[in-house]
């Protein structure tokens, strides 16, 4: 019998490698398992990702800052859950929810099972599925108005934070002052932001004038919030404009100035309507009252037009006697007009 060739040898070593890696890598599928799990985890991530947008609701934000005992904190917790609920149907994992509410949203566990335990019922249900896992059933916009007894205009529209500027959960004067900044100020992409007093702040959040000025020196850190405004009238003998002296009550005394009250800007972006218009209806439909004829609301004083014409309007219905409205020339003016 013949010696092998070198070639008949190459190739036997070759098969004998191959078939020794094949019996070797067959038992061990952990790379491959280890493969599939990042995978896995790669495209949670990136579906997480897409979850940094948070809308919130102004009314909503100066209900649950009025309310006592104060909601915000609930309601914060809300906004983050239905930014989580990308398919809009209200259930959510609890364990998963708040991973990502841990990731993305700068909460502790332990504060997501606290605000959890507080909104039970107001703002979400929860329930055991049939595999025992805990579930987030949220509740709809209109039931959470309904109830803090928000008020929800039917031109309102959301406002978006990003989850960036979300500071974390213990920081709660910081959390609280970004809800009273997204609610109670207008957004920079609307074009009627009248000016406002730190006493109707006060009558429409509950928020003490103190307070509020600290919440503004907290939201200061990424951009003005204040506008000065100045009064002006029309003279009847040159048509021009000239500054109209007031006596203004402050917390030092009676002064005289030809300013008015600020205007103030949120810092957050302004968003689409969506489902507020429709929300708006539901509440009015439920505030009417049975009874014909009853009165509603009481009596509505404006101070601030759009312009000249809607001022002129509302003097004719008689509903107006004087008012003030931004001049052309620059948003800091607004003229006095008297009906």
């Amino acid at each position: 019998m013949s010696a092998p060739s070198n070639v008949q040898t190459s190739q036997l070593v070759k098969a004998t490698a191959e078939k020794r890696s094949a019996t070797t890598s067959q038992p061990n599928l952990t790379p491959s398992l280890t493969t599939n799990c990042e995978a896995k985890t790669t495209e949670y991530n990136a579906a997480a990702e897409q979850w940094l947008v948070i809308r919130v609701v102004p009314s909503l934000n100066l209900a649950a800052l009025k309310a006592r005992p104060r909601r915000d904190a609930q309601l914060l917790l809300w906004y983050c859950l239905r930014a989580i609920d990308t398919t809009g149907c209200g259930r959510l994992d609890q364990e998963t929810s708040t991973k990502i509410l841990i990731r993305i949203f700068n909460y502790k566990r332990q504060t997501v099972y606290k605000h959890l335990h507080a909104g039970d019922g107001a703002f979400w249900r929860r329930t055991v599925s049939q595999k025992g896992r805990t579930v987030i059933v949220l509740n709809s916009l209109v039931r959470v108005a309904c109830h803090l007894k928000a008020d929800i205009r039917s031109r309102e529209r959301f406002i978006e934070v990003s989850s960036s500027d979300l500071p974390p959960s213990g920081r709660v004067q910081a959390r609280r002052a970004l809800l009273y900044n997204s609610g109670a100020y207008k957004s920079c992409r609307t074009h009627y932001n009248p000016p406002i007093s730190r006493k109707s702040l006060t009558e429409k959040t509950g928020i003490e004038q103190r307070q509020q000025r600290r919440f503004d020196r907290i939201m200061e850190v990424r951009g003005a919030v204040r506008q000065r405004t100045f009064a002006y009238y029309c003279d009847q003998s040159t048509g021009k404009l000239k500054k109209l002296v007031r006596l203004v009550q402050i917390e030092r005394g009676d002064v005289l100035t030809y300013e008015l009250p600020n205007r103030y800007q949120t810092t957050c972006f302004g968003g689409s309507m969506g489902m507020l218009p429709k929300v708006a209806r539901l509440l009015r439909v439920a505030r009417e009252s049975c009874v014909k004829g009853e009165a509603t609301s009481g009596a509505n004083y404006r101070r601030y037009y759009r312009s000249r014409r809607s001022f002129i309007k509302a003097a004719l219905r008689g509903t107006a006697t004087e008012g003030y409205y931004p001049s052309r020339s620059g948003n800091q003016k607004y003229i006095l007009e008297t009906g």
